[in-house]
């Protein structure tokens, strides 16, 4: 079990891979998040994505058009995302994050739950100094780095018509 705390493209983020459970157990655990609330999933490209995700050719031409921008997108997910990640949901967040070393880590161990590395309802920590040291503490892999936009990403819900931002 890896827990691997790393800054992303918009907040320092805290995660595992997607295929272990009791790490995904531990991520909700830190975080002290409900297992009802699910968790985004961080890929390496599109194509990778694809191998997870239902996508149409508009949601995927949407996402090659907007994965750099600091987005996360809610499409269908398939049946390789375990439904703990979810929290039994048939949608998923996906993010291809605009980082090259985080991309870099996901193509050689595969797609990793992402989500901001605070305790639920704190604040977002877009620096290293910012993170919290009991969540630190509780890591197995501290990549140190900085976010480029110090802030949560914008949430995009592809699986209604029209699309819409369900975060800003």
């Amino acid at each position: 079990m890896t827990i691997i705390i790393y800054p992303t493209d918009t907040v320092y983020g805290i995660g595992c891979s997607i295929n272990d459970e009791d790490a995904v157990k531990k991520v909700f655990e830190i975080k002290k998040r409900s297992l009802l609330l699910p968790l985004s999933v961080a890929f390496h490209d599109i194509e990778q994505l694809s191998e997870y995700a239902v996508l149409d050719s508009r949601q995927t031409e949407f996402i090659r058009e907007n994965w750099n921008k600091g987005t996360t997108f809610l499409v269908g997910k398939n049946e390789k995302i375990p439904d703990i990640v979810t929290a039994g949901s048939e949608t998923i967040g996906v993010r291809i994050p605009d980082s090259h070393e985080v991309r870099d880590l996901i193509e050689e161990f595969g797609p990793i739950v992402t989500t901001s590395a605070n305790i639920s309802g704190e604040k977002t920590p877009a620096s290293f100094e910012e993170l919290n040291i009991d969540i630190v503490k509780k890591a197995d892999l501290l990549v140190k780095g900085k976010c480029k936009l110090g802030k949560a990403s914008v949430i995009w819900d592809l699986t209604v018509e029209p699309y819409m931002v369900v975060r800003n």
